[in-house]
This record gives C-alpha cells, sequence and structure tokens, in this order.
C-alpha cells in the first residue's frame, strides 16, 4: 500500500502533498501504520518464524 500511496502523491504533484487533499491523508496513514508494523521485510521474517514453530 504505501507504493500506492507514494505513487498517488507524485500523479499529482504538490497538491498531491496539500493538506486540503485526501491523498495526502492516506499518504501519512500508509507512513505511520509501516512504522508501526515494521517494514515487509520484518513482516516477512515474523510470520516465517512462526510457520516454522508451527509446523
Amino acid at each position: 500500500m504505501p507504493e500506492v500511496t507514494t505513487d498517488a502523491a507524485q500523479l499529482f504533484g504538490c497538491s498531491g502533498i496539500s493538506k486540503d487533499n485526501r491523498i495526502e491523508q492516506y499518504f501519512r496513514d500508509t507512513k505511520v501504520l509501516q512504522i508501526i508494523e515494521g517494514t515487509n521485510q520484518i513482516q516477512r521474517n515474523i510470520i516465517g518464524k512462526h510457520v516454522v514453530r508451527t509446523y
């Protein structure tokens, strides 16, 4: 999802990062979630460890 919001913000240019635009809110939300949940690589490691323990 972060890639999608980044692309959308770039497509809209300056208005894509303006607080008047909804894309800016989505961009911030996905960045915050990425920080809280960890990067994709960290999530893959967590899932992989869980799968190994389970099976």
